[in-house]
């Protein structure tokens, strides 16, 4: 819609609509954040510090010291490739890189509490963030032209206010 044509009541109305739906989607954010803050912190909870701090033993513990030499998967494979250990050697260092993978599984890499549930609220947390993204951009563009036309009109005004004092003047 052009400006130019625009009332001031129209756009009002667009503004009123705009800051609807950005209310609302600041509101379905902040319940979501909330929903996934209060998911975490129950299953944090009920997972005692000592099995958090056995988990984290494990991985790091001497069962996994084998593994100290790898820092990839596929380097297990190059080393068998090279000959440097047996196929059932590789085999065995396979499937202890898998268990301790399965057991770094339920945290992501920022170290945060991850699972199938929290994986869904953040995906709807993602796109309740990008609803309307496009129809409030647009109406950010409209009202920045709405008050640049405003600002001209009010330019415009001010001097025929100016030129009228001075045709005035020269009558008197």
């Amino acid at each position: 819609m052009d400006v130019k044509y625009m009332d001031g009541e129209q756009f009002n109305k667009l503004q009123k609509e705009a800051d609807a739906k950005r209310a609302a989607r600041n509101r379905a954010s902040w319940y979501i954040k909330d929903a996934l803050a209060r998911y975490v912190k129950e299953k944090t909870r009920s997972r005692s510090k000592k099995a958090a701090m056995e988990k984290d033993a494990a991985v790091k513990g001497p069962r996994f010291a084998k593994l100290a030499d790898y820092d990839r998967r596929e380097d297990i494979s190059e080393a068998y490739g090279y000959g440097c250990i047996t196929a059932g050697q590789m085999d065995q260092l396979e499937a202890l890189w898998d268990e301790r993978e399965e057991l770094k599984k339920h945290t992501d890499e920022s170290g945060m509490y991850s699972d199938a549930v929290t994986e869904c609220l953040r995906s709807a947390l993602d796109h309740v963030e990008g609803l309307y993204e496009d129809e409030l951009a647009e109406f950010d563009e409209t009202a920045v032209a709405w008050r640049k036309h405003l600002d001209e009109l009010e330019e415009a005004s001010r001097q025929r206010q100016e030129e009228y004092k001075k045709w005035k003047n020269g009558w008197t």
